[in-house]
Order: C-alpha cells, then structure tokens, then sequence
C-alpha cells in the first residue's frame, strides 16, 4: 500500500450523524489517499463502527489514551507495516467536505515541498468562518476567551482575541501561523517522524499547539484557503467543567514547556 496521503480519524463517541456525513465524504476519496481509525473508548455497537470495513489499519480500543497518543500509536504501526507517506492528516470526525477539496490539497502541498503543516479553511454548517488559525499561546488569550463572556469584555481584550485568531490576516490567502487546528491537520511524513509526532503528556487540547509549533520550527505551517471543511464543531470545553479542567492542565503543561508568556 502506497497511497499519497493518511488520514488518521480519531474518534470518541461520535454520534450517527457524524458518520453518516463523514463516510459520504470518506468514498468520494480518489486512490491516492487511505484511511486510517482509532476508536477510543470503544463500546460494542457504536455507529463509528460503520467507518471499520473500508479502513486501511484500525486500532479499536477499551481505553482512552487521549489524540495525540491514539496518532501515534496508529502512526507507529502504519509506517512499521508500509513506511512513511508523503503525507498525514490528523482529522476528528464531526468532519464533512465537498470532493476534491482534499486532492486539491495535496496537489498544492506537493508544488510547495518546503511546507511542514497546513490546515484548509474551516467552515461551520452555517457557512460562517472558524477562525482557527492562531500565534502562540499566552495566558492573557487562554483566560479572555475562556472564561470572560462577550458581554463584559473591555474592547482591548475584544482586540486582543482578535489579534490571536489572527484576524488581522486574510483567511482567503496563504499564511503562516505557528497554532494550527487539531482538527483537521495536514503534515509531511518525514516532519512528523522528525518531531517524534505528538508530544505524549498531552491527553487533549494544546497537543496541535504544540506539535504545529515545533514543525514551524523546520518549516512553514499554514492556512490553506482553497480547500473549505465543515467542521461541525461541539466546543466541549466551554459546556462542560471536567473538559475545562483537563483544558487547563494542558495550558499549564504547555507553558511549563515553552515558557510562561503573559500576553
């Protein structure tokens, strides 16, 4: 097996709709790109199940080892039985895109072979803008967007979230951003290997923040802004206090790491 390009889905507990859209856009892939699916926290019968027969390589698991552990472990096996492709894509699965968007991203990336990480537009259903693209993490942005609503915040902070999601940017142009989306990642082979993939003590949230950054170390990572994906996304941190929780250890593990910056 010798495809250009990987995705690796991760998925916990996605509900049937998901699937359903994710494995519509799933058959629409031309040759070029396999398929790949770690199933955390797996229960018998789950809709995800759905997406096993067409897989290229499955890890079907009772633990929940978190994203970053469930690529590598997925990662480590898929390159011991077939190599390193060209090209790997980390993706959730509340996903859906138009065909040959991802071909037209792969196409791109192989006419500019200096690039480490990209990710493509993100889109919610509406059709309104993810600004997902971000500079690196500081403790002012992780405490304004967290856990100060819209409706008190000071204008400077309203500028500032701005500023981080670099608004300042044109999201329908290339541009280098060192905090791409997690969500739907696109790397070289070879960079990942060369990082070591994703840092393990990361269970969820900041792992692309930190992975992103350290390819941006050996490369550009960039928004790639002709390739547009619906990212039907939950935001579960923001609902639920455990998810808040597990978010601001991984700030903290993340700053231990790359220094502590205010702003």
């Amino acid at each position: 097996m010798d495809p250009q390009a990987l995705l690796i889905l991760i998925a916990h507990h996605p509900p049937a709709e998901h699937i359903q859209r994710l494995q519509s856009c799933l058959t629409d892939l031309s040759a070029e790109i396999s398929y790949a699916l770690v199933i955390n926290d797996h229960i018998a019968g789950e809709p995800v199940e759905d997406l096993l027969p067409q897989a290229a390589m499955a890890i079907v698991q009772s633990a929940n080892p978190g994203y970053g552990r469930a690529f590598n472990e997925l990662w480590k096996r898929w390159c011991q039985t077939y190599g390193i492709p060209p090209l790997v894509a980390v993706l959730n699965t509340d996903l859906s895109w138009e065909p040959g968007c991802f071909e037209a991203l792969i196409d791109w990336l192989k006419q500019h072979p200096t690039i480490t990480a990209a990710t493509p537009q993100l889109r919610f259903p509406d059709g309104q803008q993810q600004f997902l693209c971000k500079r690196n993490p500081t403790v002012l942005a992780l405490l304004s967007r967290r856990f100060i609503p819209k409706r008190v915040k000071p204008s400077f902070l309203h500028r500032y979230d701005r500023l981080y999601t670099m608004r300042d940017q044109d999201y329908d142009q290339v541009f280098a951003s060192s905090y791409l989306s997690g969500c739907c990642l696109w790397m070289r082979g070879w960079a990942v290997q060369a990082v070591q993939g994703f840092d393990p003590r990361f269970f969820l949230y900041f792992e692309d923040a930190d992975i992103t950054r350290r390819l941006a170390e050996i490369g550009p990572t960039v928004n790639f802004p002709w390739c547009t994906v619906t990212h039907h996304w939950g935001r579960g941190s923001y609902r639920n206090w455990k998810l808040t929780l597990v978010n601001l250890h991984s700030a903290w593990l993340y700053f231990c790491k790359w220094g502590l910056k205010l702003w």
